[in-house]
């Protein structure tokens, strides 16, 4: 069969382990796919970050976080400048299901009007619950199924993109202020979300690995760790404020039947 969706891997020049370990994994399961080079937060033009700004709505940006973002912007650009439909988009350090390989096969499990359909669990080791509409399509016979999403789940390893989406990314006139995967799943900080109203696969068919670290496990001093913590309850809280200003919306849809809470987890 012929593969109708294509499949690209962004993936750091300085990474190749990460790139051979995916890329071993597509070959396996016969998935055509190919890399985009990602954008070096250490090593790049100030004006590759310009996408973003260095502080937004749950805190500071940095330069490694401001490059994920821009060079998930270049696949977006490029998908743009090819005769393609829709992509989909993983990050290097992804985890694939074995059924993976056969959404690629067909395309009409993708419900129309779709701008972004997130393929991915965040948090691999838990269950987690989303807020989620009616099913809009079926994929993989009746095994998964597609849902809107109502509610923040993170995460930007495993995505299918839209033409129509990624025009809608490229067209937006202001930085972004939030980390991509903010920028595509989360509502509560991101119109750019708002706007894109995206979709989620149940149960997901991708998740992120907790094996292939970004940067160093090691701990730094007694101060470094209190700092970072008391960031991170400074992020939490933060995002805690944002996400409350949807509670109304959220409870009125949850009651009217709309949507239901579901538990998200790897089949």
């Amino acid at each position: 069969m012929k593969q109708v969706i294509p499949v690209w891997v962004i993936n750091l020049k300085k990474r190749p382990d990460r790139l051979e370990r995916i890329g071993k994994r597509l070959n396996q399961l016969g998935v055509e796919w190919t890399k985009i080079e990602a954008i070096d937060g250490q090593n790049c033009k100030n004006n590759d970050l310009n996408i973003s700004a260095k502080f937004g709505e749950i805190g500071f940006l940095s330069d490694n976080t401001r490059a994920c973002s821009a060079s998930h912007y270049k696949v977006w650009e490029l998908l743009i400048s090819r005769d393609f439909n829709h992509v989909i988009v993983l990050e290097d350090d992804v985890e694939l299901s074995d059924e993976f390989r056969d959404l690629l096969y067909d395309d009409s499990w993708i419900p129309n009007g779709s701008n972004l359909i997130k393929l991915e669990k965040f948090a691999p080791n838990k269950v987690s619950k989303i807020l989620v509409g009616a099913v809009l399509s079926q994929a993989l016979g009746d095994t998964r199924h597609v849902h809107k999403m109502y509610s923040r789940h993170t995460g930007a390893a495993a995505y299918l993109l839209s033409r129509k989406g990624a025009k809608k990314l490229l067209k937006w006139n202001s930085q972004f202020t939030v980390p991509v995967d903010h920028l595509l799943f989360n509502e509560t900080v991101s119109k750019v979300c708002t706007a894109l109203q995206p979709m989620i696969l149940i149960p997901p068919i991708a998740w992120q690995s907790v094996a292939v670290g970004q940067g160093s496990n090691i701990s730094g001093s007694y101060k470094v760790n209190q700092l970072s913590k008391l960031k991170k309850m400074k992020r939490s809280f933060k995002r805690s404020y944002y996400e409350s200003r949807l509670w109304p919306y959220q409870l009125w849809i949850l009651l009217s039947g709309k949507a239901k809470l579901k538990s998200i987890f790897i089949k």
